[in-house]
């Protein structure tokens, strides 16, 4: 009985694993360009894209009629880098506007250079946080063809819709005062990403698989980010590991609403 439900969860990934590989279809090579850093709802800090370029919100759509609706946060693009540590307290407006000022000062020094997307990784996961204890089983998707050694810059294009999700997800702090609730609201405290995550499956680029010298270059700034704020807020952030970090594009465990629109 244990072989045969073996073999059933590989036909079943197997299968999974075509499906995604036709939506990704003659999908590019693209790229991630960061934006800015940001607390997002539940108080997990981001680093934020200017939107999904073309060839990757192609491959969701594609994805779409199969899997339905997304969850809303991973309809704009982003890094998550840190989550609210269990035992901290809520922030108090003066602590969330110090922290806004920090993520305004560093996003400043982000590199102007776009992250290389070179391809996609399914991933089962244990943690959704997808670090190494979490024992991710991971398959990579190349996306075919042209684009240079940089992943180039064919299927980079940002759409206007995909700007505008962006920008309307950062004006939500533009007002501290009515943002804090959602910054303190509990659900995706770092246990959430760790231990205490559901199992799952999910559409990610890791950035450190093909993000090459312009990822190392992100990655200096966020380091000297994550000084910044762990010295303001001792304790407050449990940091994810540098070799988890990725942006996904959708989750592959929502199967698809009778009812989907796309």
């Amino acid at each position: 009985r244990v072989v045969r439900v073996a073999l059933i969860i590989a036909s079943t990934t197997a299968c999974m694993l075509d499906g995604i590989r036709a939506a990704c279809g003659d999908a590019r090579p693209c790229q991630l360009r960061p934006l800015q850093l940001f607390l997002a709802w539940n108080g997990v800090l981001v680093l934020v894209y200017e939107g999904f370029p073309d060839s990757l919100a192609g491959i969701k759509g594609r994805l779409a009629p199969r899997y339905g609706r997304e969850n809303f946060g991973s309809r704009w693009p982003k890094t998550t880098l840190a989550a609210t540590s269990d035992t901290a307290p809520e922030l108090a407006l003066p602590e969330l506007e110090r922290l806004r000022t920090l993520c305004v000062a560093h996003s400043a020094g982000l590199p102007s250079e776009p992250v290389p997307v070179k391809g996609v990784e399914v991933v089962e996961y244990k943690w959704r946080s997808l670090e190494a204890e979490g024992a991710p089983q991971r398959a990579a998707i190349p996306l075919p063809g042209g684009g240079g050694a940089n992943g180039g810059s064919s299927g980079s294009s940002v759409g206007e819709e995909e700007r505008e999700r962006v920008r309307s997800v950062l004006s939500e702090w533009d007002d501290t005062a009515a943002y804090l609730p959602l910054a303190n609201k509990v659900g995706s405290r770092i246990s959430s990403y760790r231990h205490a995550s559901p199992a799952g499956a999910t559409l990610v680029t890791f950035l450190a698989t093909s993000g090459g010298d312009q990822w190392a270059s992100v990655l200096r700034q966020l380091r000297a980010f994550r000084e910044s704020v762990d010295g303001a807020f001792p304790g407050r952030f449990a940091w994810l590991a540098e070799e988890s970090l990725h942006c996904t594009l959708r989750a592959l465990d929502t199967p698809a609403s009778p009812d989907y629109d796309p």
